[in-house]
């Protein structure tokens, strides 16, 4: 728990948020005093952080309130907060992030690791930039966190036309599915390293097979529940996908997320785009596919859940922030590049409006795997 002591001017001793009573004597009446203090601002209070702040050497400001019955310590400032996660970082978490790069850098992509985009809406652990317009995220999550913290990430990833790869080799957060995570067998620090080692992902990509609903279909119609309709209908099956070749696949365009219903329900994952699209053909006349809403997303706060955080506004709908900017990568000597060199800042990518060129186009577009795009434009 990234979070679990502060300390309060006047007491030599650490409180520890865990405990009623905040591990001192009358810390049970302290801690209604500090959860009611609402007159003096944060930082006049005398309340801040006995975590990686002080072991740092900061003295960092702190308010604590309640949520979900579970009593939360949130800093005032946002690169606080992420002193603790950079702080707890674990080796093999580190690791991750410097084979993805090094995976992206081997495809001829350019990727970055913890660069934040403007108003800190978009902050991945790894930002590649691929081919032809394509912004994939990794986010490398090898412990427990809230829900509700992931599912916020991915929507505002989403809304700059980030596609974000989530990988974990966590079984329970694997379950859960707010995110269509890639899971990793649990491996030794030096094969994650190694370059080349054998690092599949064991879940999060699956094929997409097509079925003619004719008299050969061997059961009765998926959507009439009797009878043959003539139409397609899709099945799935799971695949494996080496790390390394996935993320330059995946940055290469030639693997995209996708939400598909069998039969009556909706599963999001990752899958070929030659798959995706003949998917999307098949059912061009039905409905797209919904995700249903995530019931556990407001499930109460678990022994991993951070108590060290900051409540940033939420960006409207109609509004997006832009991406931190990648230099696209350069055209070997030897081989001249048939494509104009992308110059200057990237291009902000604007809700309902195409994004391609170097001059971003600008006309009405929807979106794509590659980002919004218009009818010229699209894949």
């Amino acid at each position: 728990m990234p979070n679990r002591y502060v300390r309060l001017a006047g007491f030599d001793q650490r409180l520890d948020l865990t405990k009623p009573d905040l591990g001192v004597a009358g810390g049970a009446a302290l801690l209604e005093q500090l959860l009611r203090d609402r007159r003096l601002p944060a930082p006049l209070r005398g309340l801040t952080c006995a975590e990686v702040c002080e072991r740092r050497g900061f003295v960092e400001p702190m308010s604590v309130y309640r949520r979900l019955g579970k009593v939360v310590a949130a800093h005032m400032r946002s690169d606080a907060e992420d002193r603790h996660y950079g702080g707890g970082e674990s080796d093999e978490h580190k690791a991750y992030k410097d084979r993805a790069v090094r995976a992206a850098e081997e495809g001829g992509h350019t990727a970055v690791q913890e660069r934040s985009s403007k108003g800190r809406a978009v902050r991945s652990d790894v930002l590649i930039r691929g081919a032809d317009g394509v912004f994939l995220g990794f986010e490398s999550q090898l412990s427990p966190r809230n829900p509700r913290e992931i599912q916020a990430r991915d929507v505002a990833a989403r809304r700059v036309g980030v596609l974000d790869a989530g990988q974990t080799n966590s079984q329970e957060m694997a379950r859960d599915t707010t995110v269509p995570w890639l899971r990793t067998d649990r491996v030794p620090m030096e094969l994650i390293m190694k370059r080349d080692s054998p690092i599949p992902f064991r879940g999060g990509i699956r094929r997409i097979e097509l079925a003619k609903c004719d008299e050969r279909f061997p059961e009765p119609c998926p959507k009439k529940q009797t009878g043959k309709c003539g139409g397609w209908h899709p099945t799935t099956r799971p695949a494996e996908r080496s790390f390394d070749e996935f993320i330059r696949d995946a940055a290469s365009g030639l693997y995209v997320r996708a939400v598909v219903k069998v039969k009556r329900t909706a599963f999001e994952f990752w899958t070929p785009t030659a798959d995706h699209t003949a998917y999307l053909d098949a059912t061009s006349g039905e409905p797209p596919a919904v995700m249903p809403k995530q019931r556990e997303v407001r499930r109460p706060m678990e022994g991993g859940d951070p108590t060290c955080r900051v409540r940033p506004p939420a960006p409207p709908d109609h509004e997006t922030a832009p991406l931190p900017y990648i230099p696209a990568p350069r055209s070997p000597a030897s081989v001249p590049s048939t494509t104009p060199a992308v110059t200057g800042a990237l291009p902000i990518a604007y809700r309902g409006k195409c994004g391609a060129g170097v001059q971003p186009c600008g006309a009405p577009a929807r979106f794509y795997p590659a980002g919004w795009l218009c009818d010229s434009h699209r894949p």
